[in-house]
């Protein structure tokens, strides 16, 4: 995927652009909404549960993930109405970083309310990214457009770089479908690693 972004013609957008042009983008989506998760740690200022959870208050993180959120249930609802849906790959390393534990039990609740996830172990795209480069962080809106997701060194994210040309959409597409292919579903790689612990606020 590096491969063709680095090829791509690309427009620069802010996060305020980022996000008011993904979700006029995602009104006439012709197809799956594809996202990849690379990196280990992200800030979410904004966000109750992270913020909960950056202050070592774990329990109330929880509490506040687990409350019900019927215009989430609605949105993956709309776009599985279309013949869409929001398919999520979350590469992780192991062992989980403090934020990975937080992110697991909060994409728990996310499953729950429609969202599709799969999981890949870091070690099993070790080669791809020797040869191709990292995997990024990426939106695909069907057929329409990629967006790389831009991060400043906290983790905040603060823009993306937009992409609508066919062949790049098309090869990031058919890539991220090709990798979720071989995730691990998300409900027993949670059970299995993430259930019942609790990150250490020493590491936070």
């Amino acid at each position: 995927m590096r491969d063709l972004l680095r090829a791509a013609s690309a427009r620069q957008l802010s996060l305020p652009e980022y996000e008011a042009d993904f979700y006029a983008t995602v009104e006439t989506v012709d197809g799956v909404i594809l996202k990849t998760e690379r990196a280990q740690t992200f800030r979410e200022p904004g966000s109750p549960s992270w913020e909960a959870f950056a202050a070592g208050r774990w329990d109330e993180a929880l509490r506040i993930a687990a409350q019900p959120n019927p215009e989430l249930a609605q949105f993956f609802a709309r776009l599985d109405e279309r013949g869409s849906g929001l398919h999520r790959l979350r590469i992780v390393e192991l062992p989980l970083t403090p934020y990975l534990i937080w992110e697991l039990n909060f994409l728990r609740y996310r499953a729950q309310a429609g969202e599709r996830i799969g999981v890949l172990v870091a070690e099993s795209v070790a080669e791809r990214e020797r040869d191709h480069g990292r995997i990024p962080e990426l939106m695909v809106a069907g057929s329409r457009a990629v967006y790389e997701v831009r991060y400043d060194e906290t983790g905040l994210p603060v823009g993306a770089d937009k992409v609508v040309e066919p062949g790049v959409v098309e090869g990031c597409r058919s890539q991220i479908l090709a990798l979720l292919d071989q995730a691990e579903p998300f409900e027993p790689f949670f059970r299995r690693e993430v259930d019942g612990r609790t990150p250490s606020t020493a590491d936070l």
